[in-house]
């Protein structure tokens, strides 16, 4: 059984959410390391700040990623499907989208509900 060789466009699609999650988790750590590596009074707001830009800017990303999948959302909302199974990868792109857009809220939320820059000891 010979199966079709799906184009290299496919798997870059389906990873597409997942690599602006994890860049997004990159930057916002990174940010606090070396952030609140001075003084913990000057870095808090900047330590916000940065989370916010960040998070605005993966989240639009996303956004804009999910807007392109428009064969996904339509099998989603129809319940339609196709015969030789090309129905997989958009709707597999289109769930990671909304569970990257998740990791990224979750990602921000620490900033949200703890102080930037405490120290712990």
């Amino acid at each position: 059984m010979n199966m079709p060789v799906r184009p290299l466009s496919d798997f870059l699609r389906v990873c597409t959410a997942p690599a602006i999650w994890f860049s997004h988790l990159a930057v916002v750590y990174a940010a606090e390391a070396l952030i609140c590596t001075g003084p913990a009074a000057s870095g808090t707001k900047s330590m916000i700040w940065a989370v916010v830009i960040a998070t605005a800017v993966a989240l639009i990303a996303l956004v804009v990623f999910a807007a392109g999948l428009g064969k996904a959302r339509l099998i989603l909302l129809t319940g339609r499907t196709d015969r030789d199974g090309s129905q997989f990868l958009p709707v597999t792109a289109l769930i990671l989208t909304l569970l990257s857009m998740l990791a990224v809220i979750w990602t921000a939320l620490p900033t949200i509900l703890l102080p930037a820059c405490a120290s712990v000891g």
